[in-house]
């Protein structure tokens, strides 16, 4: 990742006193690099633009980031440690950076979607576009690898734009979705209504909020009809890359740095 005054900062704060980040800002630029782990496919790296959401809904959406849990789902696509052959859609993909590595790794069509304001959703076109070298987004278009879409979806409403890309459905990608627990709901909802039959939701979410929340979610998600499956847990490391992460940690723990791991599928 590149770094600013903030993040090095964060950088010196793990290092005296084993705090890590958990998520990487980007000071007055609201721009970052993403840069794939050495041992992915493709190590070309990724501009990013995060978006600014407008000030009444600023705090809820939490886009301004780039979270850890989004760049554990990134370098598990690009090493392939996440195999994605079918139609792929983000849900509050923010600055898109999981779902750009399924597009340039995975060669699937990925509709990437955020809260449907026009300043999110230009920030989060214009990082595909500047992925893609192209000045389109429409499915009609060949990319240089699958294509892409960006379309507003509020979670809870109505499915209809997104399935109009992939009728029978998608393999899900949720990065940091689950701290707010007021929005579950309706989180629930559209993954309900997206996910396809035999797909794959994979959800990353950062403790740093407790392990409260994230319980919570994978509760409704099984009340919904959902299996959920634990895969692992891992903290970021001081100079990137993560390793496995033991901690059980407390509900209201503050975990800062580990990023937990799920799937979720349709029970059988």
């Amino acid at each position: 990742m590149a770094e600013d005054s903030a993040d090095i900062f964060d950088d010196a704060l793990f290092s005296l006193f084993n705090v890590p980040p958990i998520a990487f800002s980007t000071g007055s630029s609201n721009e970052t690099t993403y840069t794939p782990p050495p041992t992915a496919s493709d190590t070309r790296p990724v501009s990013l633009r995060l978006p600014q959401p407008p000030a009444d809904v600023y705090s809820q959406l939490q886009a301004n980031n780039l979270w850890l849990s989004g760049v554990f789902l990134a370098d598990k696509i690009a090493t392939r440690g996440i195999a994605l052959t079918y139609p792929v859609a983000e849900l509050g993909a923010g600055a898109g950076l999981p779902g750009i590595l399924a597009a340039r790794d995975g060669d699937v069509l990925v509709v990437a979607t955020d809260y449907n304001d026009p300043d999110v959703l230009s920030a989060l076109r214009r990082n595909y576009e500047a992925a893609f070298g192209e000045s389109t987004n429409t499915t009609t278009s060949t990319h240089t690898h699958g294509p892409w879409v960006v379309l507003g979806h509020t979670w809870g409403e109505s499915p209809a734009p997104l399935l109009a890309h992939s009728p029978d459905g998608f393999d899900l990608i949720l990065a940091d979705t689950l701290w707010a627990s007021q929005t579950h709901e309706v989180l629930a909802d559209s993954v309900v209504a997206l996910l396809r039959r035999g797909g794959t939701t994979h959800v990353a979410a950062g403790l740093h909020t407790g392990r409260g929340p994230v319980a919570r979610f994978m509760a409704l998600a099984e009340d919904r009809g959902l299996r959920v499956t634990f895969v692992e847990q891992a903290r970021w490391q001081p100079g990137g890359g993560w390793e496995s992460y033991d901690g059980g940690g407390e509900e209201g723990e503050e975990e800062r740095g580990v990023v937990v791991y799920y799937i979720l599928r349709w029970a059988e």
